[in-house]
């Protein structure tokens, strides 16, 4: 039986920190050996968190059912960019048959290397009762493990889009390894992945929509290729894209930087200006990703459709750009939609090479700017009621002197520079405020003054609506 603990934000906060500890010290004790520096800070960081934790509330279990990770009986939290994180805990018990481990009171630091490294270290084949007489040997006492239970839960309707975006973030990792290891990509996995991207955006919008605020430069390829695909099939469903053609259209936007892969690490991740070599490089990506889909065989006319979409998602509206082109005279609807989405995410992703990202608000101007040029004008009408002049993301400063971030564009053409703000900074700290709301006399209480770019200094003017009038 499990103990009732009273929840709240910082025990929350703290558990989903102790499974990051313990998700970490896993993975580095598998490359480094017990005495290296990073190791062993690992190790002191985990153990300070058990430690505290059981001299306060006794034995700790720590469990794993249905892919998620419990702490004393209570489901942990996780945000998408755990997910990785959480996902490689669970593969790493689920490799020797672990349910759970329990953390007695009294354990010591040798004790705890010593698991950590029983665990990361041993056989691939190893099974529960290897570990367990492995951890006899290495005097390991104060660790108990479980067998997995079959025991269920009711899934929390909130966590299914959360489980969604970390889905696409594992399937592109399994997509990376199986390119490079020049293996057979597993379609079926990446369907299965995809359409439950389009079944979640056609239950709820705006949940995925707000995922794509994740900007991580240590997964950049797998988070920007799965913002992609959100943001494309939102886009592809406001513009009356049948269930069938979502699919389509998020296999396509999923996979359309599946070239990078071929370019050196060197230059994908280079903190300068690049030469023109390295720039080449970089610009045959779109040709490497047909190359790549290509020599997977067994050719269907969706993964025709991918192929042609990721080929043409760095060709401009005006067919500038790159691959240069002679004969084609347009782009393909998918290809139009994947390059607006790909270039909204990828400004408003940090990058070594800028000193300075785009903040979404920028991002959405910088569409707007190039409407007709860059990109088709119609989608830029289409994409900027669908994600607001503010959208998800974008910090603001409030006439009322409060500091807050967007969180949801407002509702209907008119609020497209009203979103649903949840405040950071002020008098009311984590209170949300929808500012497409009026008072009695039919006036906005509160309004968006400016912009705040939380990596540099200052507030930028908010923006006219009255920009989108040519629309």
């Amino acid at each position: 039986m499990s103990r009732p603990i009273a929840r709240d934000t910082a025990t929350d906060a703290f558990e989903r920190r102790l499974v990051h500890m313990l998700s970490g010290a896993l993975r580095t004790a598998e490359f480094h050996e017990r005495d290296n520096q990073v190791a062993v800070e690992g190790v002191d960081g985990l153990y300070r968190a058990l430690r505290e934790r059981t001299e306060t509330l006794g034995a700790t279990a720590i469990s794993t059912r249905n892919r998620h990770v419990f702490v004393d009986g209570e489901r942990v939290r996780m945000g998408a960019s755990d997910y990785l994180n959480l996902t490689s805990f669970i593969k790493t018990l689920d490799r020797w048959g672990v349910g759970s481990l329990t953390v007695l009171p009294g354990i010591t630091r040798d004790e705890l290397t010593a698991f950590i490294y029983g665990v990361a270290r041993g056989r691939r084949d190893g099974d529960l009762a290897t570990l367990q007489k492995r951890l006899i040997r290495d005097n390991v006492r104060s660790v108990e493990l479980g067998a997995p239970t079959e025991e269920g839960f009711a899934e929390d309707p909130e966590s299914l889009p959360v489980r969604t975006y970390g889905s696409c973030l594992e399937v592109m990792g399994e997509l990376h390894t199986a390119i490079v290891g020049n293996r057979q990509i597993r379609t079926r996995r990446v369907r299965r992945v995809t359409q439950s991207v389009v079944d979640q955006m056609m239950r709820d919008e705006y949940a995925l929509l707000a995922l794509t605020t994740i900007k991580r430069f240590d997964d950049h390829l797998f988070s920007h290729s799965t913002n992609v695909a959100v943001l494309s099939v939102a886009l592809g469903q406001r513009l009356g894209l049948q269930k069938s053609q979502l699919g389509e259209l998020c296999l396509a936007a999923f996979m359309h930087d599946l070239g990078k892969i071929a370019v050196p690490k060197g230059i994908l991740d280079k903190p300068g200006t690049l030469d023109d070599h390295e720039r080449e490089e970089i610009n045959q990506h779109p040709i490497h990703s047909v190359h790549i889909l290509l020599n997977q065989g067994n050719l269907s006319q969706s993964t025709l459709r991918a192929i042609i979409g990721g080929f043409e998602h760095h060709i401009n509206f005006d067919m500038s750009g790159y691959p240069l082109l002679s004969h084609k005279k347009g782009l393909t609807l998918f290809g139009r939609i994947i390059t607006l989405a790909d270039r909204f995410d990828a400004i408003s992703t940090p990058r070594v090479y800028r000193e300075t990202s785009f903040t979404p608000h920028q991002a959405i101007r910088h569409v707007i700017e190039h409407a007709g040029t860059q990109f088709d004008p119609e989608l830029v009408g289409v994409f900027v009621r669908m994600i607001g002049l503010y959208p998800p993301g974008t910090v603001v400063g409030l006439s009322s002197g409060d500091v807050a971030v967007s969180i949801q564009p407002g509702q209907g053409d008119r609020s497209v520079d009203r979103p649903l703000v949840r405040i950071i900074k002020g008098n009311d700290i984590g209170v949300s405020r929808d500012l497409s709301e009026t008072d009695d006399a039919g006036d906005y209480p509160l309004s968006i003054v400016g912009v705040y770019n939380p990596g540099n200094e200052g507030l930028f003017p908010a923006m006219d609506p009255e920009s989108l009038r040519h629309f």
